[in-house]
């Protein structure tokens, strides 16, 4: 039988980055022996990842260096790889340099072109967007599939356009509160029972959000002795985050880790995730929490289609620190039952669940243009 040949394209391979979770959380549950995959980053790939991809006899291919005068040799990029491969499915998570390989795609008649929503914002940065604004029509034009992580990112760079909901989802088990991983990695971490733990798992970068975590942290560690804060991510803001808990005499009181391959027992440690991104589709970590019951605290730039267990705190940016830290207290005086909670609305992020779901999505796809959708 012929394998359905798929080319991921998305900037890393990397643990903390919430596209590469999901890429790989639904490449562990494809069927191996009927679809061929080939992922198109630009940046690093893991070691975790790389092994799991090589295992499975698929391949990475690296494109050009990501700078914002490259366009040219992305172009000649996309142009020589499709001459070279032919695929069934193009899945872009790139709605920027992804465009000249959709493009490109198309040209080469490939059926199944698909641009997939992460963000509710395209960048940050006024420059960025202007940049963006050129090249997000140009590859819609070139997809004749949409798919998105929650309404308001597919609502946002579709429009109108009809788009298909695929879920971020993760393998549950690992992420259910477990005794032992509290206890193992209370111990690794000298967090005594009495402490209360704060977590912020992500890149540290300006969309994410940490200088803001560290800044309620500051004035909570001031008001309460007990609290501790665990980051767990890498990124540019790095020396940052160090200056900042070194300037502000934090170090007994806050942990910075790289990234994970065992994240999954980080959540039975911690007491309280907070996420205050400036922008987010749907955070892949958000999800991971959900099914610790972990209380979470996160910016109103979260969509609250997360919020299926009512355990999420929204609070605007613009509010002062201290509202942060008055929501935050008044989780800790509230009992949490951590293992006994209602699983049957978040069953669609259940990666055994929706990993069959987006298979054979892209088998119905196939069929579809096959006779003539």
């Amino acid at each position: 039988m012929k394998k359905i040949r798929i080319l991921h394209l998305l900037s890393a391979l990397e643990l903390t980055n919430g596209v590469a979770s999901y890429v790989m959380n639904h490449y562990d549950e494809l069927d191996h022996d009927k679809f061929k995959v080939d992922f198109l980053i630009v940046k690093t790939a893991d070691q975790k990842y790389i092994d799991k991809i090589e295992k499975n006899k698929d391949e990475i291919i690296y494109g050009p260096k990501l700078t914002l005068k490259n366009y040219g040799a992305f172009k000649k990029h996309a142009k020589k790889l499709f001459e070279e491969r032919t695929y069934d499915i193009v899945h872009s998570h790139e709605f920027n340099w992804g465009m000249p390989y959709l493009k490109e795609a198309k040209k080469k008649h490939i059926p199944i072109r698909i641009f997939h929503a992460h963000l509710t914002l395209s960048s940050p940065k006024r420059l960025n967007r202007i940049r963006n604004a050129f090249l997000i029509p140009i590859s819609l034009r070139a997809s004749n599939t949409f798919f998105s992580c929650s309404m308001v990112a597919g609502k946002y760079f579709f429009k109108q356009k009809p788009f298909y909901l695929a879920h971020n989802a993760i393998d549950t088990e690992k992420y259910m509160f477990n005794i032992e991983h509290r206890k193992d990695i209370r111990k690794l971490l000298n967090i005594s029972d009495t402490e209360k733990l704060i977590g912020f798992f992500g890149r540290f970068e300006h969309q994410k959000n940490p200088m803001f975590t560290l800044k309620v942290f500051q004035e909570l560690s001031q008001r309460d002795e007990s609290v501790k804060l665990l980051l767990v991510g890498n990124g540019y803001l790095e020396q940052n985050i160090l200056n900042f808990i070194d300037q502000m005499n934090l170090k007994d009181r806050v942990i910075v880790l790289s990234p994970r391959r065992d994240i999954y027992k980080f959540y039975s440690a911690i007491d309280l995730f907070m996420l205050p991104s400036l922008f987010e589709g749907l955070p892949v970590v958000g999800v991971e929490a959900l099914f610790s019951n972990l209380p979470q605290v996160y910016s109103t730039e979260i969509t609250k289609e997360l919020n299926l267990n009512q355990m999420i705190t929204y609070l605007d940016l613009k509010e002062p620190v201290s509202n942060w830290v008055l929501a935050i207290e008044n989780i800790f005086e509230k009992p949490n039952d951590r293992v006994h909670f209602n699983l049957d609305n978040l069953k669609v992020y259940d990666i055994r669940h929706q990993g069959k779901v987006i298979m054979e999505k892209y088998i119905e796809l196939l069929e579809e243009v096959n006779h003539g959708r």
